[in-house]
């Protein structure tokens, strides 16, 4: 069947190239004992969500992805040959360069975007509680500790003390944190997150002292540290900056209370930082770096071209120039430690005609991807399996649904199990449904396919061009058509028309509740599919605590939305950087920060006179 696609000329060389490199000789990827420590051992089994403990220096356990036969990589990543160990010296470089797509938005507010253009503030703001890089369990920063009341309904966080914030601007206190959630409540804030922020009951939320607050929920949430974290948006402002200036002071400099200082940006180019010698939590050892250039590059080829002259010293590339740069130039390849992003194809528009309003029941009431046989036609002409093989290199796993993960309350081994049978290859069916949807040859599905470049997942063109012929072949006319993420996430937010159609997704893990409520609830502005249904679910999971009732909630959402076709799920996805290990020897990150890669701090150098491949 793949040999049709052949044919298309712009696949010809990535594809050609993909096949070639899968033979390439492969290892296991590093590890590193930098990362901070976990609190509590691992999270309990399947049918359990974080829960808040009550000793004064405990913490909760964030949903920890233990990858299974589900969620493992099924292809070892390539490495270059190792060389023996030298003796340790000092960083060679002052600068750390790393580059990547600036598709998520350039500015220096946080609430101005979606959650992943956080990276850029990754190095100098903290968030009250943090994920562990090596167990995805939260673990303090800003907090020593926390407690959830009875009624899910109240969160009290105990905070450090003595912590200051960059450039003479005072000590962190409860102020601050307050200060932070009312700024991702604003009327304007873009955040994706902000019907959930807007959660906070910010007049009966108190401040108890400069080291206690609680906060005060509308609806109870045994989930919500997901979003206190650097998963949902979390990072801490300084009120006293804010006070002083207002938003002006703050496009103007970032103060943060992180390890690095920053120093500032060229719109278009690059971010700068510089180390904090003295920073009250990572000064012991402090960071190797003392300054770092974070550059945006759009294409891939491009950022390929800068590490192997070593303009820069770390980026994320597509599998196949990764491949390439470990076999041919002794480049060597680092990967989340848990699976970061969840690929799907999504079919943008399924909408009611006004939140939470079902008499007209679509928004869009011509729109082909209405009819559910026209979703399961998409599912059944896109071959996966050759995805896997070849874009992906073999180093991915089939998602059977959004949003949803085997350790993780409302997951159902079922879809797994029938997943061939409900959703697999199938171009013959695929062609009947369109028949029994009323199209064909004469009258084809036409629908838009949204490219465009997306930070975490730089196979996301190629992936859309292969997906767009295997539509193509079963009688589905796409018609590609180039956007820049921010301006597709206006227009998603807006429900403008210009955003219907299909595009790739690559969400960060979440916890279920989070990926529910961000796009599977029509009060949302970032839905992506929603009926009366969806929305009863929805308001039965807001209002419940017991754990395992969310369980079962989430898990009839999750038979409901499978039923649906309401996405056409592909892959989980690690993410994979590509460094130069003459300046690079190791970097623990989870994958699940909201911006999809985090914890810069923890990069290490290689210090050895012989480069660093183990």
């Amino acid at each position: 069947m793949f040999q049709r696609y052949l044919t298309l000329k712009f696949l010809i060389p990535s594809i050609v190239m993909l096949l070639a490199i899968i033979a390439v000789a492969c290892g296991s990827d590093p590890t590193s004992t930098s990362a901070p420590v976990a609190t509590q051992a691992p999270a309990p089994e399947a049918t359990t969500a974080p829960v808040a403990t009550t000793a004064p220096e405990a913490t909760t356990s964030a949903p920890a992805f233990r990858p299974t036969a589900t969620s493992a990589a099924s292809a070892p990543v390539p490495t270059a040959t190792v060389a023996p160990a030298a003796p340790r010296g000092q960083p060679k470089v002052e600068t750390l360069v790393m580059a990547m797509d600036p598709a998520a938005g350039e500015t220096n507010l946080f609430w101005n975007g979606s959650v992943d253009h956080h990276q850029q503030f990754d190095l100098t703001n903290e968030v009250l509680v943090d994920i562990d890089p090596k167990t995805n369990l939260w673990v303090p920063e800003l907090a020593k500790s926390w407690d959830l009341s009875p009624d899910g309904t109240e969160w009290t966080f105990v905070l450090e003390e003595g912590v200051q914030w960059h450039g003479g601007w005072g000590e962190f206190t409860s102020a601050d944190v307050l200060h932070s959630w009312t700024m991702n409540a604003r009327d304007d804030s873009l955040l994706g997150y902000v019907t959930d922020w807007r959660e906070i009951d910010l007049e009966n939320s108190q401040i108890v002292s400069d080291y206690e607050i609680v906060l005060k929920l509308n609806n109870p949430n045994p989930d919500y540290l997901f979003y206190i974290a650097p998963s949902g948006a979390g990072l801490i402002m300084s009120k006293a900056q804010w006070d002083d200036g207002g938003d002006a002071a703050y496009e103007a400099d970032v103060i943060g209370t992180g390890p690095y200082r920053y120093t500032g940006r060229t719109f278009g180019v690059n971010v700068t930082y510089e180390r904090l010698d003295d920073h009250w939590r990572r000064n012991d050892p402090a960071p190797d770096f003392a300054k770092v250039d974070l550059r945006w590059i759009k294409e891939p080829a491009t950022r390929n071209a800068g590490l192997l002259a070593e303009e820069i010293h770390m980026t994320e590339l597509t599998r196949d120039l990764s491949d390439a740069a470990v076999a041919d130039h002794g480049m060597k390849i680092i990967k989340s430690n848990f699976p970061g992003n969840q690929v799907a194809a999504s079919f943008n528009g399924l909408w009611p005609g006004a939140p939470g309003d079902f008499t007209i029941p679509w928004a869009f009431p011509d729109y082909p991807l209405n009819d559910i046989k026209v979703r399961e036609a998409v599912n059944r002409a896109i071959d996966r399996q050759t995805l896997i093989d070849t874009l992906y290199a073999g180093r991915v796993t089939l998602s059977p649904q959004v949003g949803f993960y085997d350790n993780l309350p409302g997951w159902n081994p079922e879809w797994m199990q029938n997943y061939e049978r409900d959703y697999g290859f199938d171009p013959d069916k695929a062609r009947t449904l369109l028949a029994e949807a009323g199209y064909g040859p004469d009258n084809p599905v036409e629908i838009k396919g949204i490219l465009m470049n997306m930070f975490g997942f730089p196979e996301s063109v190629d992936t859309m061009q292969a997906v767009e012929v295997m539509l193509r072949d079963v009688g589905i006319d796409m018609t590609l058509e180039e956007w820049e993420w921010s301006n597709f996430f206006a227009a998603w937010r807006d429900h403008d028309p210009e955003s219907l159609g299909m595009w790739l997704i690559p969400p960060s893990f979440k916890t279920v509740f989070a990926q529910l409520s961000l796009f599977y609830r029509s009060t949302n502005p970032l839905a992506m599919y929603n009926d009366e249904t969806t929305d009863e679910i929805f308001s039965r999971l807001q209002q419940a605590v017991d754990l395992d009732e969310r369980d079962s909630i989430q898990r009839e959402m999750g038979d409901y939305l499978y039923a649906q076709y309401s996405q056409a799920p592909l892959v989980y996805l690690f993410i994979e950087w590509t460094v130069n290990p003459n300046i690079i020897d190791q970097w623990p990150f989870p994958g699940s920060d909201g911006a999809n890669y985090g914890h810069f701090d923890l990069i290490t150098a290689c210090t050895t006179p012989d480069p660093c491949l183990n």
